[in-house]
């Protein structure tokens, strides 16, 4: 299944995030709800980002959004305030992203390498977690004790992982 093509939308507070498959991050501003007869919409800007962007997240205070870059294995960074955007790079094709409920922490599933990335928002570190195979989908928990990854991949069947996000273990 090739999901290279789909894009990833989100919304921050009245902007739509739309990253696309051609390395541009679309910015939108939404100055209100609009019937789909009259669609109200305004492009504020394109931002490149890594190769084929697959998925975006947004930090809870709006200060970073999180792209993730299927063919360059890095997940791009934004800085809200002025459209900086600093590569990190992670595990082979990443595709999902989340953003810990306090904003200290973003994880990101590695599909081409079995890992989960920790990137620590303070300073842009990686710590990489091994899960299962093929993991595809990941959400932290309302309290940010638990990282949830689905596994998909290799044969091995389909598992759920479970991070202790206090000591980056998989616990199940």
């Amino acid at each position: 299944m090739n999901n290279s093509y789909s894009p990833s939308i989100r919304f921050l507070r009245n902007t739509l995030v739309l990253a696309t498959a051609f390395a541009t991050l679309g910015v939108m501003t939404l100055p209100g709800l609009a019937s789909a007869s009259t669609p109200s919409t305004t492009a504020v800007t394109s931002i490149t980002v890594g190769a084929n962007p697959f998925f975006v997240a947004v930090s809870p205070d709006g200060s970073s959004v999180w792209v993730t870059n299927l063919n360059s294995g890095t997940v791009s960074r934004i800085a809200t305030s002025n459209n900086t955007v600093t590569p990190i790079t992670v595990g082979a094709v990443p595709q999902f992203v989340a953003v810990s409920p306090d904003g200290l922490s973003v994880w990101v599933t590695n599909n081409g390498a079995g890992t989960v990335s920790r990137i620590a928002t303070s300073d842009n570190t990686v710590t990489s977690i091994t899960v299962g195979s093929g993991p595809y989908n990941i959400a932290v928990s309302p309290d940010g004790s638990s990282v949830w990854v689905t596994n998909y991949g290799g044969g091995s069947g389909t598992t759920v992982s479970r991070i202790n996000t206090t000591t980056n273990v998989v616990t199940s």
